[in-house]
């Protein structure tokens, strides 16, 4: 909470000893108060404009420092000039990531970056549980899992701008794979499935 230069100068000329050697109240002293009162006020300005800075979601002044202390993005997220917005998205999340090893914790990590996903386990097909029609799914494949979400778009061969030797056409890939990827743990295999529709 900020105080006003009048308050703290009022507050300031209530400390003082009451007595003839102050002199009348508009005068010296209350010159020279006042000049401590608006050095005050502005100090009381910056410290509440500070406590934005404490968070990388609201920093300006001290994102680069946040930025500084957590290091190069792994993903390379931050190389191509992000937006201040993006920038502080990006590094609240790395800021604040405490790990998890469970699907709502993927979740939650690919919410926090702006995309929706859904997130699949195999488990290996055991006799007796099977029905007809089901598939057969071998051991091993309760280390895979398969991150559905909506395809980003497509970048087709342009002539004039393409070169030879580029593909005639590319899928624009997610930047949560890279994510998802470098936090899945050792033991298993993240599989991405794109689908042309929005993941439910």
């Amino acid at each position: 909470m900020t105080r006003k230069t009048e308050t703290i100068l009022a507050s300031l000329v209530g400390k003082l000893h009451p007595g003839f050697a102050l002199g009348k109240r508009g005068g010296v002293l209350d010159t020279i108060l006042k000049s401590f009162a608006s050095a005050l006020a502005r100090f009381e300005l910056d410290a509440a404009a500070m406590m934005d800075e404490f968070d990388p979601r609201t920093s300006r002044e001290l994102l680069t420092d946040f930025e500084r202390v957590l290091g190069p993005d792994f993903c390379g997220r931050d190389l191509d000039n992000p937006t201040l917005a993006t920038r502080q998205k990006l590094t609240h999340q790395r800021w604040t990531a405490m790990g998890g090893q469970s699907i709502p914790y993927l979740l939650s990590i690919a919410s926090q970056l702006g995309y929706e996903i859904e997130i699949e386990e195999f488990w290996p097909s055991k006799t007796g549980r099977l029905r007809t029609g089901q598939r057969l799914i071998p051991d091993g494949e309760q280390f895979v899992w398969r991150v559905k979400l909506a395809l980003n778009g497509f970048e087709n061969f342009k002539t004039g701008a393409s070169q030879a030797g580029d593909p005639l056409g590319q899928f624009i890939l997610s930047g949560i794979e890279c994510e998802l990827r470098r936090i899945a743990h050792a033991h298993t295999v993240p599989v991405f499935s794109y689908t042309l529709e929005e993941a439910a």
